[in-house]
């Protein structure tokens, strides 16, 4: 645990000092979202949780194939997987719906809670046997003798230590646990190769519950999908030198405030969004029908769901059908990702240009 060992002496340049009086400053509004979105919070979880799900395995199992139809498919409870790749799918969205259920306990770190998401997420994936602990030789009592230490000893350790330095009060709670987590990681504390992934999932939901609530209404892992490299890029530099103690978090960190703190300019955004749209006296209906008109010739559902998060896909549907039967709109193919073609031109706004443009006839 070279990280947590030499917090001491870890030196927080001035831009990380202002970087996370800014994400403090978003956090200041926390109550302010949590009043606003209450009465639609269990859809917007929900949502969220499939956008989680979907993000993160696009970010860290590009190696497991599965097509774009099948996956929304797989959100459906009855749908039973038939693979390795579907079973991994299954138990991330598990997992996120689980995180944000607001009627789930919370997350304690633990070295039982962690083993129990461990085996949750690779749960028919990988066998018993991969999902132990590394185990690590050591020397005994003589050159040719030696004995088996489980790695478990020494995630006890780290957990011991996180809560040591938490209870000090003296380092702010995002550095604690990306400390923590780079140690994790560089332990290699499972035999499987998944150790990174497991503690970027472990301070996920660390963060959310010390106080960083946006990720309860917007996306974390989508953001980091469009920001992907950048990130694999700051968490191998946290590798080099770490075991001589010198290890580079840094670029991490900075990358880690700087998305927490656009993920709350996001929100602000989509909180503007949400109070217009519930203070609207048109029907749902309606306000879809408006945004159609706004989309190019043709469109999908996705583009109104992107609009429209929290409309259902059933009134998207009644109102598509509607404008089809008004022969405003037709369907081009079938299926979840059919496209739709209009069926008018939207009239054009007659510019400055046009309207002086009088015909005052010729001059003779």
């Amino acid at each position: 645990m070279n990280c947590m060992s030499n917090l001491s002496r870890t030196p927080i340049p001035n831009d990380i000092f202002i970087s996370t009086l800014k994400l403090y400053y978003q956090m200041g509004k926390n109550d302010f979202y949590q009043s606003l979105f209450k009465p639609d919070f269990d859809f917007i979880s929900k949502q969220v949780a499939y956008q989680e799900a979907y993000s993160f395995y696009k970010c860290f199992f590009t190696d497991y194939k599965i097509q774009e139809s099948r996956l929304r498919t797989l959100q459906l409870d009855s749908t039973v997987p038939k693979n390795k790749a579907e079973s991994l799918y299954k138990n991330i969205l598990a997992i996120f719906l689980m995180i944000h259920s607001a009627h789930s306990e919370p997350f304690h770190l633990s070295v039982t809670e962690i083993n129990d998401l461990v085996k949750w997420l690779f749960k028919d994936v990988y066998g018993p046997e991969k999902l132990q602990y590394r185990k690590l030789e050591r020397q005994k009592h003589s050159l040719l003798t030696s004995e088996s230490v489980s790695r478990r000893e020494h995630l006890e350790e780290l957990i011991k230590k996180l809560e040591e330095l938490k209870k000090t009060n003296l380092y702010e709670s995002t550095f604690l646990y990306l400390n923590f987590a780079i140690d994790f990681l560089n332990m290699e504390i499972y035999k499987i190769q998944e150790n990174d992934i497991i503690a970027l999932l472990i301070i996920y939901i660390l963060c959310m519950q010390e106080g960083l609530l946006v990720t309860k209404y917007v996306s974390f892992f989508s953001k980091l999908l469009l920001n992907i490299t950048e990130f694999k890029a700051a968490l191998d530099k946290t590798k080099f030198g770490w075991s001589e103690g010198f290890s580079e978090m840094m670029p991490l960190h900075r990358f880690i405030l700087k998305h927490y703190y656009q993920l709350y300019i996001d929100l602000s955004d989509y909180a503007r969004d949400y109070q217009y749209e519930s203070s609207l006296e048109i029907s749902k209906s309606d306000y879809i029908e408006n945004t159609i008109d706004k989309l190019s010739e043709v469109f999908s559902k996705e583009d109104i769901r992107l609009k429209h998060p929290l409309i259902s896909d059933s009134t998207i549907n009644r109102t598509l059908k509607r404008l089809q039967e008004e022969n405003k709109i037709r369907p081009l193919g079938k299926g979840r990702s059919a496209k739709w073609v209009k069926l008018y031109q939207k009239e054009q706004k007659k510019t400055i240009t046009t309207q002086l443009n009088f015909d005052l006839g010729e001059e003779s």
